[in-house]
């Protein structure tokens, strides 16, 4: 089988084994984070490591992933798309396996962000793959099904990691992942073909990135989708980073009991990303971003106030924390589409910019959201209500209130290829 794709963007290009291996990919960076969240405060006693030092295994994930991004992106621009694929699930496997057997937490803070830099290929460059095979309404469909992929992450892994540490200890986590990277690098191996033809790869793309990177942040929907994704994407992982202490420590809730509701809330964004895909026919991406902002600031002002009042109970935050968490599935694929639609050319790197910029911000969110303490909410309701409304402003601000009737004319005749996506 050729593993060049020369033809036009079609939605059959876009085939179910293929959204499977890079939804497989893309998983495996937030997988990383939320495998080993149930595990924190016992890698705090064993590593005699306070619950603010421990997060910075979190933050060590999130800033791998957003440095790697912005190497994988430009990088894929210019050699293709499998080649950063085989090497950041590779790379992966190797960090994760070194981070099971880390000594300290200085070198398990290390490994970790090796782990991020690996998995940061799989997830800006599978996204390019998809960018180069379909566009309009098959792209932001494209994405949603990505999107809801991806979503199985949340559902799976604190299970994975609870069971794990349960009967090996927490170590065997890391162990586990990288038996993981090693599937992903067997599905980019067997499933995932070369996306981008030799005629349409960039001369030099790690030069050019400031250049290219200024094309994409010129571009009003650019910024429009991207402020949406980066802002949003800080008030959900503002609500992974502080999930185990909210849920075990604030709520009194056990990890058995932590891990089902962070499933549930997984299964809530799984949900959001069928209901995003089937409306991506019909709806705009802007009306599509509006819905999932506004399901998401109600979680944030719920969280807000039942904070500031003293009302906090398993009765006022688990449901706004389900609302929050689900609320990316209606917000990730619209606003990506939304971003890219005038950057075919350079996807790689506009992506890049993307995934880095909102993993840098989850990096800085992940220690805050614990900077009152295991006990202390109000420090995640102040970073996750700010970070809605910023998500909010964004979308206003930046986003042109008309359309391209190019686009939208493309949004119609692609609507009949939904089928084969």
């Amino acid at each position: 089988m050729s593993t060049d794709v020369t033809r036009a963007p079609h939605a059959s290009a876009v085939g179910v084994p293929l959204l499977v291996a890079l939804g497989m990919l893309s998983m495996l960076g937030p997988f990383s984070t939320d495998a080993f969240l149930p595990a924190l405060p016992t890698m705090a006693d064993d590593l005699h490591a306070q619950a603010g030092q421990v997060q910075l295994s979190l933050t060590g994930v999130t800033l791998g992933m957003a440095i790697g991004q912005l190497l994988a992106g430009p990088l894929s621009d210019g050699i293709g798309r499998r080649m950063p694929l085989l090497i950041g699930s590779a790379a992966m496997t190797v960090a994760a396996v070194g981070a099971a057997f880390a000594p300290s937490l200085v070198v398990l803070v290390a490994c970790c962000a090796a782990m991020g830099l690996g998995a940061s290929f799989g997830m800006v460059v599978g996204r390019a793959v998809i960018s180069d095979l379909a566009e309009g309404a098959v792209l932001t469909r494209a994405y949603a099904l990505l999107g809801t992929l991806i979503g199985l992450g949340p559902v799976l892994s604190p299970i994975f990691g609870v069971a794990v540490m349960w009967l090996w200890g927490w170590r065997a986590i890391f162990v586990g992942l990288g038996v993981l990277a090693a599937i992903g690098l067997a599905l980019v191996a067997f499933l995932v073909p070369e996306s981008l033809p030799h005629e349409r790869r960039l001369a030099h793309p790690l030069r050019s990135l400031p250049r290219n990177a200024a094309t994409a942040l010129h571009s009003r929907a650019y910024l429009g989708g991207a402020t949406v994704v980066w802002f949003g994407f800080v008030a959900q992982f503002g609500y992974i980073a502080a999930s185990a202490f909210l849920i075990q420590s604030v709520l009194g809730l056990s990890p058995l009991v932590y891990a089902i509701t962070f499933g549930v809330n997984g299964l809530g964004l799984i949900g959001a990303g069928l209901v995003t895909a089937r409306l991506s026919a019909t709806w705009s991406n802007r009306a599509l971003m509006a819905l999932g902002l506004g399901v998401q600031g109600l979680g944030a002002v719920i969280v807000l106030v039942t904070v500031l009042t003293g009302t906090v109970s398993a009765w006022t935050m688990l449901p706004a924390l389900f609302l929050i968490a689900c609320s990316m599935g209606l917000v990730f694929g619209p606003a990506t589409s939304y971003a890219l639609q005038d950057l075919r050319h350079v996807a790689g790197t506009a992506l890049a910019v993307m995934g880095a910029v909102q993993f840098i911000g989850a990096g800085i969110v992940s220690p805050l959201v614990a900077i009152g303490g295991e006990h202390d909410p109000l420090p995640f309701a102040l970073v996750v209500t700010g970070a809605v409304a910023l998500a909010w402003l964004g979308w206003a601000v930046f986003s042109p209130r008309r359309t391209n009737p190019a686009h939208d004319a493309a949004r119609t005749t692609e609507g009949g290829h939904h089928g084969t996506t």
